[in-house]
């Protein structure tokens, strides 16, 4: 790597697509490339904690390719199924007149624990290596950068994705996936320290209309979140100039919830990483 380059890595969200970003770390590592600052959103930001505890990561990925992750999280191979389980669960609480507050969510405590083992129980204030989860405010509409307390429940607040998990609570907050409000955190590793930032992209395209109302909703708040993060990412090459670069792993055709896929994500990050080795 250049000297002097101080390089930060974003990693984006994308649910299993953000599988990937385990390839271009390990890619890097490889040719003895060594981020000195990461930032992440949902995905990213579990791929990111495990970088920034100090995970040997082809060792966790041997671990992940032998675990069954939608059972491990509690949920359905495909987003729609989620939904519905939710939808029912929700009509079930408004008859019971319980808040979801109210009560614990199991889904949720088991991410938690999967993270918590993860990031081996550490605070970001013990980490060798400066990390940013990116969340967004359920009560405010505000983007948080969690970057102290248990990295495990930072990380469980940025990959909160509505409707399959319950909100996580930090600090007086309700936290949903960051996702919403920037999921290509470029401009958090900035505020770290990183000088030069590669970006790691694994949103998949809008895809078909939706055929539901539902499916419409849902369509409408993944517009706003993509404008606003073509909005933050034009904004960050302003700043940024040459010293910013975007890869795009092809994880296109892999769903959200498919996390049996795990391979052919990975292998996708590493193929994409290697593009960006000239660069840095």
């Amino acid at each position: 790597m250049k000297r002097g380059v101080r390089l930060g890595v974003a990693l984006g969200g994308g649910g299993a697509r953000g599988l990937a970003h385990l390839g271009v770390l390990m890619e890097l590592s490889r040719a003895g490339v060594r981020p000195e600052f990461v930032a992440g959103t949902s995905m990213g930001a579990i791929v990111g904690a495990a970088y920034a505890v100090g995970q040997d990561l082809a060792k966790l990925l041997r671990v992940l390719e032998h675990l069954e992750l939608a059972k491990v999280f509690g949920v359905p191979e495909t987003y729609d199924r989620v939904l519905g389980q939710t939808l029912a669960e929700s009509l079930w609480e408004r008859l019971r007149q319980k808040a979801w507050w109210e009560e614990s969510s199991p889904r949720l405590s088991r991410l938690l624990e999967f993270l918590k083992l993860l990031t081996k129980g550490v605070w970001f204030e013990d980490l060798d290596v400066p990390f940013i989860a990116v969340a967004a405010d359920l009560a405010t509409g505000e983007e948080v950068k969690i970057d102290e307390g248990p990295v495990h429940r930072g990380v469980a607040a940025s990959a909160a994705l509505p409707g399959v998990f319950g909100p996580v609570q930090w600090r007086k907050r309700y936290l949903v996936d960051g996702g919403l409000l920037n999921n290509l955190p470029v401009d958090a590793v900035e505020t770290l320290g990183a000088r030069t930032v590669l970006a790691v992209d694994v949103a998949a395209p809008l895809g078909p209309l939706p055929k539901t109302l539902v499916g419409i909703a849902l369509r409408a708040q993944e517009v706003t979140a993509r404008e606003l993060g073509r909005v933050k990412l034009d904004r960050a090459r302003g700043r940024l100039g040459q010293r910013l670069l975007v890869i795009h792993p092809e994880v296109d055709e892999i769903g959200l919830l498919e996390f049996d896929r795990i391979e052919e994500a990975v292998e996708a990050g590493r193929v994409a990483a290697r593009s960006a080795l000239s660069f840095l």
